[in-house]
């Protein structure tokens, strides 16, 4: 990815590709951000459907914050200007996306699917209002981090 705009765009590709929402936002900002990519769509796997399709935390979300913190978080246990800098960005985060998309809660952003059932994941998929959060989402988290990359 060459770009601040690619990496969102990678984003959908991959939520198009099968990955969940919390996927596709750990695993386009962790290949954009030199992070192990792989890892992170391994810890993200169980946020999907608002933590394990319980409707919850929006995944988008959730993941966002896991990069925050890969990002920007603290490297020792004793670094609290790091961490304190991860809450703060953590938070606005939250409030960027909960005024952008009227909510932070996956049942909310999907009109109540249930999304412990493949044919209503399958239908909200179609819908195209998961690629619209992933998209929204990793546009407000590109605006709150740091855009050099880091190893």
């Amino acid at each position: 990815m060459d770009s601040s705009n690619d990496v969102v765009e990678e984003a959908v590709s991959q939520l198009r590709n099968g990955c969940s929402c919390s996927q596709a936002i750990a695993y386009s900002f962790g290949i954009f951000f030199g992070l192990d990519e792989k890892l992170l769509l391994q810890v993200s796997s169980g946020l999907a459907g608002g933590m394990a399709g319980a409707g919850q935390t929006c995944g988008v979300i959730s993941a966002g914050i896991l990069i925050i913190g890969a990002v920007v978080g603290p490297r020792t246990v004793t670094d609290m200007e790091s961490r304190k800098k991860t809450l703060e960005l953590s938070e606005k985060y939250m409030e960027c996306f909960s005024s952008a998309t009227g909510s932070t809660l996956c049942s909310e952003l999907n009109n109540g699917t249930d999304l412990r059932s493949e044919e209503s994941v399958k239908a909200l998929r179609e819908s195209g209002r998961p690629e619209e959060i992933v998209r929204r989402g990793g546009e407000l988290l590109l605006q709150l981090l740091p855009t050099e990359r880091h190893p």
